[in-house]
Formats: structure tokens, C-alpha cells, sequence
């Protein structure tokens, strides 16, 4: 969570509806009523020990300042983490450029479930990775644990991934860690930016910062920050939670003393929401070398809770397919050569329909339409380099393949 001055953060609250950008596209959202035995036993799988346990890892390292020589070894195994998740399909790092910092820092990390209906389309739920302590400004020797701000975020973004990776979905899903946040969200703004810029159709954000501190006597709640631009989304999480979480109470409402990356994305024309854990008694330790376990994060049981309200929203959002990874029959498919340089030959054991090769922005790059052939060949000259996704539809069912091209 990044602080700011706060004459100026008065000024950005009193601007931030203005501050947003239009909508790229338009999406309704579900109108939560009752629940989902399937999203409830999704829900129910959340596990305190396993978020427990990657709080407790990220704030072993010494400190995860986005300019100390340590934040290369924080990137590497929250990459190591998603690579680790049989149903994550590909996990890239997005660079960027950190302003008046020539060194330049790690990346954002994105880890992607691709949908099997409609995977131009993208549920993102994010957190940082980096974190601070104001106490100094030797980035490698100043120990900055950032237990609730925001190893609480990630281990709550990768506990979601760990689970819904189990199961398919329509829409395709991108787990994100952002850095850089604590200098002004510069991490999760480029990459909103790229994603504005190639128009990709994100239906929503999540993000996750600051979880896990609860004030003496509060009972747990949570406020959802959003612009006025995206209260359907707005409402769809309310009633989700008040649908699954009766007795939890969660209401509209800002700080009035920073910002995290839900901004970068609804600056950019995207519905973006930021469950919070109070804006109004949050962590007094953050930034500081008392944000650690047990202090700064003294209530396991609400980073479970925010956990679990992100894995079912995003799984309902999603589109949930009913069927688990292992479950799901899909065509048997052959892609060579992978990598390719001049062509990729596709071969089906039933008729193949149509063939989409799309980028990792989800722009579409080359179609084919076919009559039931089992083998076709795709000219790969005028695709640029790179990693793409290949949609195969046969007359089975829709399968998913990533291409390198080089």
C-alpha cells in the first residue's frame, strides 16, 4: 500500500471518480442470489496454513524494496511458485521502466489459466510483491518484512491460483504480482497501460493489499473501495458477500491516505475493486520493521476470509465450467513444429472446425476455418516472434495450445 503526502491525497481523493477513465468495453456481472455448492467447496478449500506459510516465506527475505538487490530472489520464487501449479498454462514477467531509476527492477509476474470458451477475454486479480520501510534509505541493509503490505495480498493471490487452477473456466484467468507499487503503483500502471493500448478485454480486476490486521475488539468486515464508474462490479461483490458471508458486514468506502493498483487499471479504462481490511483502523505498522506475523498481521482468520471472497468472485466471473482439469475431455491435439518458424502444423484425431492463434494480450494474429479435416498447416511468416495461444475447436470439444514462434 503506498502512502503519499497527504495534502495531496486529499486532492487525489476528491478527484478519483474524475481520475477515471472510461470504459474500454462494458460487462454485466452476475446477480448473486443464492449460492453455489461447487463455489462454496471451491471456497472451503482455502487454507490458512498454506497462506500462512508463503506470508512467513516472503517475509523471510530481508527486505522486498523494488530497488535492493533482494527483490530479484523474491521475483524468482513467486515465479518458481506458479510454475509449480499444474493448471497454470504459462507464467511470463512483464518488464517496465521505473522512473529517475536507471538500475531499473524486477517484474511484474503474471501467471495465466487460459479460458476454453472465451479466453480473449480476462479476470485479473492481483497483488503487489514489493514492500517498504520509511525508517531509512540504504535499500539492501534496512530490514522491510511487509507482512500485511502485502505479503498478506500475495499469499491470498497465490492460495487462489493454487486452487482454481484445479478447474476450467470460460474466461481466462491472470494471476498477477505487481512491483514497484510502494513508488507510485508503477508496476501494475504499466501494465494496465500495455493492456489499454491493445485494447484487451479485461472484465474485471481484483486486488488484494492488506489483509491481515484487525483492530482490538472490530469483528471482521471488509470496505470495498471502487469508483462510482464501476459500481455494478461494485454491487456484484457486495451481494456475493453478503450471500456467502451473512454475518460479515462490507460497505463502500476510501482511504484517505493512499492508493494500490486497483487504480492503475480504472485509470485505464477498466472496472477495478480493492477489498480493504479497514480504511479507517488499518495497520499501524506497515512500512515499518514491525510488519511481521503476529503483529502487523494478527488475524489469520480475515486473510482467509479476503482469500476466499477473491477465489469465488473470480470464479464465478470466470465461468465456471463444472469440471475440474482432470475431468474435462478435450481433443487430442498435436502442434508441430513448437517452436515454429515458417509454419505450425495442427493435428486432430476427430475434424478440426477452427483454428485461432491470439497473443498473450489476446489479439487475434490468424484464423483458419476448416470442414472436418484432421490436419491443417498455418503460415507463420508474418506473425512477430513470440509466445502465442492457439484455440483449436474440433468437433469434440475446444482445446488450448501455446505456440512459440521464432
Amino acid at each position: 500500500m503506498k502512502k503519499l503526502v497527504l495534502i495531496v491525497l486529499f486532492l487525489v481523493v476528491g478527484l478519483a471518480v474524475k481520475a477515471q477513465a472510461p470504459h474500454i468495453y462494458e460487462h454485466d456481472y452476475p446477480v448473486i442470489t443464492e449460492e453455489d455448492p461447487q463455489i462454496h467447496a471451491m471456497m472451503d478449500s482455502v487454507s490458512l496454513d498454506s497462506i500462512q506459510a508463503n506470508i512467513e516465506h516472503l517475509c523471510s527475505f530481508h527486505t522486498r524494496r523494488y530497488d535492493s538487490r533482494y527483490i530479484y530472489d523474491v521475483q524468482d520464487w513467486l515465479v518458481a511458485r506458479y510454475r509449480q501449479i499444474k493448471g497454470i498454462d504459462t507464467v511470463m514477467l512483464h518488464d517496465f521502466p521505473v522512473p529517475n531509476f536507471e538500475e531499473g527492477t524486477a517484474d511484474n509476474i503474471l501467471a495465466v489459466q487460459w479460458g476454453t470458451k472465451t479466453p480473449e477475454e480476462y479476470v485479473i486479480c492481483g497483488a503487489h510483491y514489493d514492500s517498504w520501510n520509511a525508517d531509512g534509505y540504504d535499500p539492501d541493509t534496512i530490514r522491510s518484512p511487509g507482512a500485511d503490505d502485502n505479503a498478506s495480498g500475495v499469499a491470498g493471490i497465490l492460495e487462489t491460483a493454487r486452487i482454481l487452477s484445479r478447474y476450467t473456466f470460460d474466461r481466462t484467468i491472470i494471476y498477477a504480482n505487481w512491483c514497484a507499487e510502494e513508488v507510485g503503483l508503477v508496476g501494475s500502471a504499466a501494465y494496465a497501460a500495455d493492456c489499454a493500448a491493445q485494447r484487451m478485454d479485461i472484465v474485471a480486476y481484483f486486488n488484494l493489499d492488506m489483509t491481515g490486521y484487525l483492530a482490538e475488539g472490530s469483528d471482521i468486515h471488509i470496505n470495498l473501495m471502487y469508483t462510482t464508474q464501476d459500481s455494478l462490479l461494485g454491487n456484484y461483490v457486495k451481494r456475493f458477500s453478503r450471500t456467502y458471508f451473512p454475518e460479515m458486514r462490507i460497505w463502500q468506502d476510501w482511504l484517505a491516505w493512499g492508493d494500490s493498483d486497483y487504480s492503475s487499471f480504472n485509470r485505464n479504462g477498466y472496472a477495478a475493486i480493492h477489498p480493504f481490511e479497514d480504511t479507517h483502523a488499518s495497520s499501524p505498522f506497515i512500512h515499518t520493521r514491525q510488519d511481521v506475523l503476529g503483529v502487523s498481521v494478527n488475524n489469520l482468520e480475515q486473510c482467509k476470509r479476503f482469500t476466499e471472497l477473491n477465489l469465488g468472485t473470480v470464479a464465478v466471473l470466470a465461468g465456471l465450467n463444472n469440471s475440474s482439469v482432470s475431468e474435462n475431455e478435450k481433443p487430442n491435439v498435436a502442434l508441430y513444429p513448437n517452436p515454429a518458424k515458417e509454419s505450425v502444423n495442427i493435428l486432430a484425431e476427430d475434424g478440426l472446425q477452427f483454428i485461432e492463434i491470439c497473443n498473450l494480450w489476446g489479439k487475434q494474429v490468424a484464423t483458419m476455418h476448416l470442414q472436418g479435416e484432421k490436419n491443417c498447416t498455418i503460415d507463420t511468416n508474418g506473425i512477430t516472434t513470440g509466445i502465442y495461444v492457439v484455440k483449436i475447436t474440433s468437433e469434440k470439444n475446444t482445446a488450448l495450445q501455446k505456440l512459440i514462434i521464432r
